[in-house]
Formats: C-alpha cells, structure tokens, sequence
C-alpha cells in the first residue's frame, strides 16, 4: 500500500498513519504480548518420572543421582523416540502439564512460534531440570528433529528454555551449573536452533526473602559477573531476565540506575525485565509517561552496552572486599531474624 500510495503521488498519506503502523509491525511482528509459561522444576521432575515409567519402567528415576539423570535424559533426548502414551494413565498433576503443553503446541500451529517463545523452570539448581524440561517439549511437539536421529539431523528446539535462579544458594551455583550444561553436546545444538543465545532469569523477590535486601542484591551483582565469564567461554549470547517487582525489597526502583549499575558485559544490546502489578498502572497508564519510560529503558540499555566501562578501575578488588564483608554481616543478621 505504501510504495503504491508513493507512485501515485500521495506523499502525505504514505508517510502518515499507514508509516506508523508499518514501523509499528516491524517492530513488534504481529505479537503484541507474547506469553510465558512457567512451571517448578519439581513439577517437571514428577511428570518425566511419570513419563518413564509408563513407558519404559524405569520407575527409579526420582531415585537416581544427578550424574545419572543426566545420562538417561540425553539418551532419550538423542532416541526421539514417543514416550508419551495414554494421558489418563498419568496422575492429575501431569496430565495438567501435558497438556498445557500440548495446548502450546496448538498455539505454535495456529499463531505462529512468536506467540509463545518462552518457558522459564522455577527453582533451577540442577542441569538435570533443564534436560527435564527438554524431554517434555520433545514428547509434545515443541522440540523436533530434522530428520532421523541416526542421520545426524540436528535438534529443532522451539521454545527457549530458560532457568530461573532464585535463592541465596542457587545464585552461588548458577554460573556452575550453566558452564556445565554447555559441556553437554546435544544441548548446545538445542542452542544452535534459537540463535545461540541462553536466556537466564534471576529471583529479586526469593533471594531476598532468602537472604535479605543487602547480601541478595550482592549476590544477584556476583552471579551476573560468573555468568557472563561462563557465557563468554562458550561463546553463547547471553540475555538476562530480571525478575524485578515494584518495591524496593523485590528489587524496584530506577530502572535506569538499575540497568547502568549491571557488570559489564551482562547488558549485552538486549535486557529483560519484569513490570508487575502497580508499576504497570504507574509507568504505564499514560501514554505519555509510558513513552517516557520506554525512553528510559532503551536509553539505559545503550548506555549499559556501549559505554560501560565501571569495573576497569584498580579500586573494583577493594570495594569487593567490603562488599563481601558487609554482605556476610547482613546475612548473619537477616537469617537470624527471620529464621
């Protein structure tokens, strides 16, 4: 319609409302809110319990250790082969998440894979839950093969599968967890499939019920810094999601002080946040002021990528240390408190 409307001479028209919407669709595809789907990792260890013992009677699979998980998961990922039987031979609890699942599918081949990219794993603090969750989309259609296994057809994941990492201990551990999933070969063709690019999504709200607001946003800052030291090793992309909520003790905030004060190379041209329950009738209710915060975001995330250079000084050692301690005395006090 544009390039007929500039043939014809009408300018105006061309460049008015008919441009926005263009721009508009560039933008945004045709998916306006794309959806999540999120699920505990204990949900998704039930249901690939399940899965194996109607199937192949390894009816021991809570039982094995995590080396052992992961041994059996990949064969049966690399296999291909159906394990998913009669639906109602599962408990109620599975036959839910099968089907949403299922249901995801449905979506996939009515709207499209835009519609919904992501499924985030709550309580993340194995390898095993994210080789869990790869055997559940491969036994509803959201993770195919190109072709035959035995052909060396590579792995076509459509969902990206994202861990979140939410207490005080699983923050500690995530960079070790992530180096040692890159290790496994079948994942990383999972990764080649969705641009090479890990999205990880980190608790404020968890960790600092866990651990208190100070040691929490510490550990949060340290884990950032692991990550993306792992992440470079690989050379994998890697896309951080914040699980921010409004106040201050879920991480809120500024949001600009809060994308500039992330280490460098975590803000890598792309960021993801949460905007939650109040904030969104706050920042976003005006169009005005919406624009305004959008504004902020985009102006944060250049700025974070393009001219971070906190981090090089010879001082950064010293205020670790400091850091460190103050982190240890909050915990201390915190964990006695509460706990």
């Amino acid at each position: 319609l544009i390039d007929s409307l500039f043939k014809h001479g009408a300018d105006y028209l061309a460049r008015g409302r008919l441009a926005n919407l263009r721009r508009a669709a560039e933008v945004f595809g045709f998916h306006l809110a794309p959806l999540d789907m999120r699920q505990h990792s204990a949900i998704h260890e039930q249901t690939v319990s399940e899965l194996f013992s109607h199937s192949s009677g390894k009816a021991n699979y809570k039982d094995l250790d995590e080396a052992a998980r992961r041994e059996v998961l990949v064969d049966a990922l690399q296999a291909g082969k159906p394990l998913l039987a009669d639906i109602g031979q599962y408990t109620a609890a599975v036959q839910g998440e099968l089907r949403i699942m299922q249901a995801a599918a449905q979506i996939h081949q009515r709207f499209g894979r835009d519609a919904l990219p992501n499924h985030i794993i709550s309580k993340t603090d194995a390898v095993s839950d994210m080789l869990e969750l790869a055997l559940m989309l491969q036994q509803t259609g959201l993770l195919q093969q190109a072709g035959l296994p035995e052909s060396g057809a590579k792995p076509l994941l459509h969902v990206n599968i994202i861990p979140l990492f939410e207490t005080i201990e699983d923050l500690r551990s995530c960079a070790a967890i992530m180096d040692e999933l890159f290790a496994i070969p079948y994942y990383r063709k999972l990764l080649d499939s969705r641009d090479n690019t890990q999205e990880v999504m980190l608790g404020y709200s968890d960790s600092n019920k866990d651990g208190g607001y100070l040691t929490s946003n510490w550990e949060l800052y340290k884990a950032e810094v692991e990550l993306v030291k792992v992440f470079e090793k690989h050379g994998i992309e890697l896309r951080l999601f914040h699980g921010r909520g409004g106040t201050v003790g879920r991480g809120g905030g500024p949001s600009y002080d809060a994308i500039l004060a992330q280490p460098p190379g975590s803000v890598n041209g792309q960021i993801r946040i949460t905007e939650q329950g109040e904030v969104i009738a706050s920042k976003y209710s005006n169009p005005e002021i919406g624009r305004r915060n959008l504004e902020t975001l985009i102006a944060a995330t250049l700025e974070a990528t393009l001219l971070h250079h906190h981090g090089a000084d010879s001082t950064m050692p010293e205020y670790h240390r400091i850091m460190e301690a103050l982190s240890r005395d909050a915990f201390a006090a915190y964990r006695k408190l509460v706990y």
